[in-house]
């Protein structure tokens, strides 16, 4: 099962070799809204609101009362600052450090 990454950067060039690497690529902020399961988060700068927790924006409505299945959300997420890294160096640091993960 290929592994979903959410990207801030519209970098083709890295978007096009997380592709290669068979890496799903989705938009950070579009993951974030849609509150898609992913391995991680490719950041190039600091944005707080975008990591704010899911719960804490869960409004009354999204509430769901009764007996549901258990969300099968990893318990941590990577979060990789890839500031002024060429995409062979992001690769390299994102596949080390998925295989800490395991």
């Amino acid at each position: 099962m290929p592994k979903t990454i959410a990207l801030q950067s519209t970098n083709q060039t890295l978007i096009n070799r997380l592709h290669e690497h068979g890496y799903k690529v989705i938009d950070m902020y579009e993951a974030h809204r849609q509150r898609a399961i992913v391995d991680a988060y490719l950041y190039t700068t600091y944005h707080p609101d975008a990591f704010t927790t899911y719960n804490s924006l869960a409004e009354t409505s999204d509430i769901i009362l009764g007996d549901t299945a258990p969300i099968n959300q990893p318990s941590t997420t990577i979060m990789l600052n890839i500031t002024h890294l060429q995409p062979e160096e992001v690769l390299l640091k994102l596949e080390r450090r998925l295989q800490e993960k395991l």
